[in-house]
């Protein structure tokens, strides 16, 4: 017994000296500061340079700058993803509005149609006298909306990958379906494959 516990004791001991203990880091950096990851797809970068991008063009749109009475009231569309990434579209166009709604000094209103069936339950609980109501309105129309699409042109040879990226927004009539704004950004980067978006 003695020498099986003293064998076990140093087969431990051998397998202590055969681990490396490998360490982990976190840091922050800044979201337009290179992560030094590498990859060839959309970066905190661009998601930020777009947004700005996109706003300042949007409040040069004439049915913007030069809107009479009300603030023109935008709605935001699902952004279309035809590129090879996985990428969580929303962000363009959460980000413009949030570009837009810190620099557009009231010349634009959001409505939040994507929380409708919130909206809509407090508005019931309102009128049923459930809650306080300050004031009673009805929705508000959509005068515009704002959606994009992302896309790609990828190739790959002997381990390197080349991916071109085009991301365009459309502000569209919701009265008329006409596109009265539209805009681009592109990117190409060329680098070696293996980096995972997600």
């Amino acid at each position: 017994m003695k020498r099986t516990m003293i064998i076990f004791g140093v087969f431990c001991l051998f397998l202590a000296g055969c681990t490396t203990l490998e360490t982990s880091y976190t840091k922050t950096i800044q979201p337009d500061q290179d992560d030094g990851l590498g990859g060839t797809g959309i970066e905190s970068t661009d998601i930020r340079t777009v947004s700005r991008k996109m706003a300042a063009s949007i409040l040069e749109v004439p049915q913007i700058s030069r809107a009479q009475g009300a603030a023109p009231k935008v709605a935001l569309l699902p952004v279309k993803n035809s590129t090879r990434f996985i990428i969580n579209k929303d962000i363009f166009t959460k980000k413009i509005r949030i570009e837009l709604n810190q620099n557009a000094m009231g010349k634009v209103t959001f409505l939040a149609r994507d929380r409708m069936d919130d909206i809509l339950k407090e508005r019931q609980s309102k009128r049923e006298g459930l809650v306080g109501a300050s004031k009673q309105e009805d929705l508000k129309g959509v005068d515009f909306y704002l959606t994009g699409e992302l896309m790609g042109l990828s190739k790959a040879n002997n381990g390197d990958r080349s991916d071109y990226i085009s991301m365009s927004f459309q502000l569209i009539d919701a009265e008329t379906s006409e596109v009265i704004w539209e805009n681009e950004y592109e990117v190409k980067r060329v680098g070696e494959t293996g980096v995972v978006y997600q």
